[in-house]
């Protein structure tokens, strides 16, 4: 009786190690497969070295002409100074393609910078600009830092490129802002003449702000990601425009 007891012992003992490792195995493979995943994210956001080396400096433009070669929907580059913000921006027919594909119009679940569809280009007094918020601060994920005093005073303004010429950007505003009690994303009764009114909705959220002078004929720009606490808000930068000469 006693070794049948045993070797029943015996018997749950071993089932118990099986399922025990079994586990640790099952979770050890979710766990490498979410690094991976993370990785694959984070490569996604990425640019290949034909893109990096189109990229703006001190000394240099940016020619749309060749970045339309690359995509013909690639329409802009923006670059916030001194920030990770630095990317070809793209304009499709809707405002779902580019969440999930690259500056290429390749698959990839960092998506791309693009421009609200409803916009003309960047000829309208209004433009609104979506990134995802990446953990690394790639994207638009260096908007979140605009929330500190410090980075927000240090980082002031950005460069837009266009077909139609280059625009400076002031950035008066660093706002969260609630989408439920938000109008600025209803963007057809936006576009022209009526700056004030995203003006002064941006404002109503704003956590920094800079003294810079502008009206409803002022040419604006917003630049808007989700907040990392709610999906609910938006993390938003304001900027006025001015083309250079």
């Amino acid at each position: 009786m006693k070794k049948t007891a045993d070797k029943i012992r015996e018997y749950v003992e071993n089932v118990v190690n099986m399922l025990s490792a079994a586990l640790f195995l099952l979770l050890f493979v979710i766990g490498l497969y979410a690094i991976l995943d993370i990785h694959a994210v984070n490569i996604s956001a990425k640019m290949d070295e034909e893109m990096q080396n189109m990229a703006p400096d001190d000394a240099q433009t940016v020619d749309i002409a060749q970045l339309k070669k690359v995509n013909p929907e690639i329409i802009a580059w923006i670059h916030i100074d001194n920030t990770k913000i630095n990317y070809p921006v793209v304009q499709a027919k809707n405002n779902t393609k580019y969440l999930t594909r690259n500056y290429r119009g390749e698959y990839a679940t960092a998506g791309s910078i693009f421009l609200d569809y409803r916009n003309n280009s960047f000829n309208d007094d209004f433009s609104l600009v979506y990134g995802h918020r990446m953990d690394g601060l790639d994207m638009f994920g260096g908007i979140s830092l605009f929330e500190e005093k410090d980075y927000f005073d240090q980082h002031p303004a950005g460069k837009l490129y266009t077909e139609e010429g280059i625009y400076d950007l002031e950035i008066s505003d660093f706002s969260v802002i609630d989408i439920n009690r938000a109008s600025i994303y209803d963007h057809d009764g936006n576009r022209n003449g009526q700056n004030d009114k995203v003006i002064s909705e941006v404002r109503l959220f704003s956590k920094q702000n800079r003294d810079i002078e502008m009206d409803k004929n002022s040419k604006i720009i917003v630049l808007s990601t989700c907040d990392k606490d709610s999906r609910h808000y938006r993390n938003v930068i304001l900027a006025k425009m001015t083309k250079r000469d």
